[in-house]
């Protein structure tokens, strides 16, 4: 309809593919330790009442594994922010 030819899709950029599966997977991991981060030291507080009473929230501690997911988690949705804030290039500005 309009008099101008249509141009070729650009080509993928495999840097910005790499950021969004990199984001992807520092994000899921992240997430998926984050069960192993927090929680009491005698054990699960469900099945520990008699130590700890009908509340746990005064026993919950971060255990180690918070010192690497709390920042996957940072780093997974940085990533993921940033590829989504730049892929306008690679769609020819809608």
């Amino acid at each position: 309809m309009s008099d101008q030819p249509k141009t070729a899709a650009p080509e993928t950029n495999y840097a910005h593919l790499a950021l969004f599966i990199f984001g992807g997977l520092c994000l899921g991991t992240g997430i998926m330790n984050l069960y192993w981060s927090f929680g009491a030291p005698t054990g699960p507080l469900n099945s520990d009442y008699h130590a700890v009473g009908f509340t746990g929230l005064d026993n919950l501690m971060s255990f180690d594994a918070s010192d690497y997911s709390i920042p996957m988690v940072v780093v997974g949705v940085v990533c993921l922010v940033y590829g989504n804030s730049i892929a306008w290039r690679y769609t020819g500005g809608y």
